[in-house]
């Protein structure tokens, strides 16, 4: 039998001491097993849930929720040196260990030329404590200059397939937030094994990454990782709104996995519950909350859509 969302935090709290609640998540599991699905053609059977650590605090509290979610089921950890002045790579290489070799490791580059790639990749595997990166993505590609740099002769993409021939790195991947035209052009112009792009019901309504960068991503064989599924939302309407359905909108979207960040660990383990009792939203019910929140999307709540 299932826990009321008012009875799942009287029992978070009571375990404020010890996020991991085993007792707990082992009662989610006994009711759905995380559902996988295949993370393009890098052979990763991937959870649908990617746990995101762009504002994870460097916490004891943090590890601890990270470690729970692994145990619930999370198999996907996404990082950046830019997160937390570097703090979110050393935090999750703090908990990735003993477990490495059954998790799917992301994390990013800002850098735009080869050198500077190669150079923030062997610092970011000091932090993380890995020999080696599973995916590492070219972040915040959102104008067609920047591509341009990226991958001209001496830029970003050179020295990550120079990562890539050490052994550094398994995959390249790329991230955008603004302009699903310049992704697209991006996954045409070079092989990236993967794109992290915002999918929400509120994105739907500027410049939906998902009317035609994603199908071709799908069609290539390109993972397909979301992100952004509750931040429109949750600026435009605080407190006022229900995270379950907003998940559910993205994860009923042909994606991957959905990247889900680690805030606070209530929050964390909130997303798990939902996450395990997933069921795809029927079409009809997606376009209502379409409509819903029609309304609400603009440049001020989707401040990444900004041009």
């Amino acid at each position: 039998m299932g826990i009321s969302r008012r009875e799942f935090l009287k029992r978070s709290a009571a375990a404020a001491g010890s996020v991991s609640l085993p007792s707990l998540i082992s009662e989610w599991l006994e009711q759905g097993k995380m559902a996988m699905r295949s993370l393009g053609q890098t052979g990763w059977n991937a959870s649908i849930y990617t746990v995101g650590t762009a504002e994870i605090p460097s916490s004891q509290a943090a590890i601890d929720a990270l470690r729970a979610l692994f145990n619930g089921g999370v198999n996907v950890v996404d990082t950046a040196p830019s997160y937390m002045g570097t703090q979110s790579e050393a935090t999750v290489g703090r908990a990735i260990e003993g477990r490495r070799d059954k998790l799917f490791l992301c994390t990013k580059t800002l850098e735009r030329t080869a050198d500077g790639a190669y150079r923030e990749v062997k610092e970011s595997l000091g932090r993380l404590k890995s020999g080696h990166v599973d995916l590492l993505q070219v972040h915040a590609v959102n104008d067609s200059g920047t591509l341009d740099a990226v991958l001209r002769k001496g830029g970003a993409v050179e020295g990550l397939e120079r990562c890539k021939k050490e052994g550094l790195i398994r995959h390249i991947g790329i991230t955008g937030h603004t302009r699903p035209e310049v992704i697209l052009d991006a996954i045409k112009r070079y092989p990236f094994e993967s794109i992290l792009v915002p999918v929400s019901a509120m994105d739907k309504h500027i410049n939906d990454f998902c009317d035609a960068c994603v199908p071709y991503a799908n069609e290539k064989g390109i993972a397909v990782v979301a992100m952004k599924s509750v931040k429109g939302i949750e600026r435009a309407k605080p407190g006022q709104f229900e995270a379950a359905e907003f998940i559910r909108y993205s994860l009923s979207k042909p994606v991957s996995t959905l990247n889900l960040g680690l805030r606070r660990p209530e929050e964390a383990l909130q997303n798990l519950k939902t996450v395990l009792g997933f069921k795809p939203m029927p079409t009809e019910e997606m376009q209502s909350l379409e409509a819903r929140v029609k309304g609400d999307a603009n440049t001020r709540t989707l401040w990444w859509k900004a041009q």
